[in-house]
């Protein structure tokens, strides 16, 4: 929503350099309107670090979940460990795009969107916990997950 508020006055600001440049004798385009072009085209530049940020937060929630109790569980260890690793591997590689050690990223401020991701996966865990890692909070936390991950895939699909 907020980059949608963003998009929307970046237009009108645009647009209404446009009118102002179309003016023969306007001055500030002479001074204003590069260097606010070159600001407003860096600020959308950056905004794809935000969507590495919201990968990284979402795929080191999945990670935390798994790091617990799974004993009860009787799912097929192999491809257990091999989603495990993938994962990992994934939130290694987005660390990188992102170019911060692993703890100063999940100890970060967070903004809106990875806050709601924080509390989301917070909440995951405590259901675990307080169902003492039975069967059961294993298998909604699994299928909570897998559609979790099936609309993160939507979502990076749409970015491309």
């Amino acid at each position: 929503m907020e980059l949608l508020k963003f998009v929307l006055l970046l237009a009108f600001v645009i647009l209404g350099v446009c009118e102002a440049a179309a003016l023969p004798s306007c001055i500030w385009t002479h001074f204003r309107l590069k260097t606010l072009n070159e600001k407003s085209a860096g600020l959308l530049q950056n905004m794809n670090e935000d969507l590495f940020l919201v990968s990284l937060e979402t795929l080191n929630g999945v990670v935390t979940i798994f790091e617990n109790n799974q004993t009860s569980v009787t799912w097929n260890t192999t491809k257990l460990r091999f989603f495990k690793s993938i994962v990992k591997r994934q939130v290694e590689n987005l660390q990188k795009c992102v170019g911060e050690e692993p703890q100063t990223v999940t100890n970060k401020p967070a903004d809106r969107s990875t806050d709601t991701l924080r509390s989301y996966f917070t909440k995951l865990e405590k259901q675990l916990k307080e169902k003492e890692f039975s069967s059961c909070a294993w298998e909604m936390v699994r299928t909570e997950l897998q559609d979790v991950l099936e609309k993160f895939q939507a979502f990076i699909n749409s970015k491309k």
